[in-house]
């Protein structure tokens, strides 16, 4: 599979980005793993409490002083209770324990997990970039904006999404429409989705929609459709600040804003 990260189809040039620092662990697994711990506590300082009640004599166990057999007892009904009333932790705590005192990362999107420490699983976008063949066509700058916003509409309506924003442009030397779009796939429909991406379907349905429009047939090609996985928080962040142009790196700055040119939508 390609990996499209570090580059951009910009006004029709590939162009390099800045690499994108990708984080590890998300915080809310670090708070999750914080609360495990303190229940690790709990639970030894609970049965420390009991255990230390009781001493090993040749005639058995006695109780040290000042204890007595009903706080022996009630000890073990608290640190009973404890484990009982704490069924969720006690299941992560094993995994907890057996990788080493850290949740597998295999675990980082739990539906438990999340819903717990109430966060919304991360699910991935993806970065689209269009770069129309505007040859031969001569069309006003507003004329081309409205095509290719009538384009990427046409295309978002299909639900392959659930949120998306994107941005018309006009390129270093003002002269060349093109768009760039940061989509989250749709979670109810996750899986057909990236068969969707991966089999380029997503450029079949926007050249098709390119072509229903008289006179406009062939302004977009295969070659001037591009995709990035965006499958981290990080990912998705830093190609959302690249449809900002205060945001844009040295040699991807537009020759000017186009007025509306950024759009947010969502199903």
């Amino acid at each position: 599979m390609v990996n499209n990260k570090l580059f951009i189809l910009d006004e029709g040039i590939i162009k390099m980005c800045p690499e994108v620092i990708e984080m590890g662990k998300p915080s809310y697994i670090h708070d999750f793993e914080t609360k495990i711990y303190h229940y690790k506590m709990e639970v030894l300082r609970a049965e420390w409490d009991k255990s230390n009640m009781i001493v090993n004599t040749c005639r058995g166990q006695a109780f040290k002083y000042p204890f007595k057999q009903c706080d022996y007892e009630q000890a073990c009904l608290n640190y009973t209770n404890l484990k009982k009333d704490n069924e969720f932790f006690e299941k992560w705590l094993m995994e907890y324990e057996m990788n080493r005192n850290s949740i597998d990362k295999m675990h980082w999107k739990s539906k438990e997990i999340c819903d717990f420490m109430k966060v919304i699983p991360f699910s991935p976008s993806v970065m689209i970039n269009l770069s129309p063949d505007w040859s031969g066509i001569k069309r006003t700058e507003s004329n081309k904006v409205t095509i290719l916003k009538g384009i990427i509409d046409n295309y978002m309506k299909e639900g392959w999404y659930e949120k998306w924003d994107y941005v018309i442009e006009c390129g270093s030397e003002g002269d060349h429409i093109h768009a760039h779009i940061v989509a989250k796939m749709n979670i109810t429909r996750l899986k057909s989705t990236e068969t969707h991406l991966s089999k380029g379907r997503h450029s079949v349905q926007l050249i098709k929609y390119g072509k229903k429009l008289k006179g406009m047939e062939g302004i977009l090609k295969g070659v001037g459709i591009q995709k990035t996985f965006l499958r981290t928080p990080e990912m998705v962040s830093d190609k959302l600040k690249y449809l900002i142009e205060e945001h844009k790196p040295l040699g991807h700055k537009n020759h000017h804003v186009i007025d509306d040119c950024f759009v947010s939508g969502s199903l």
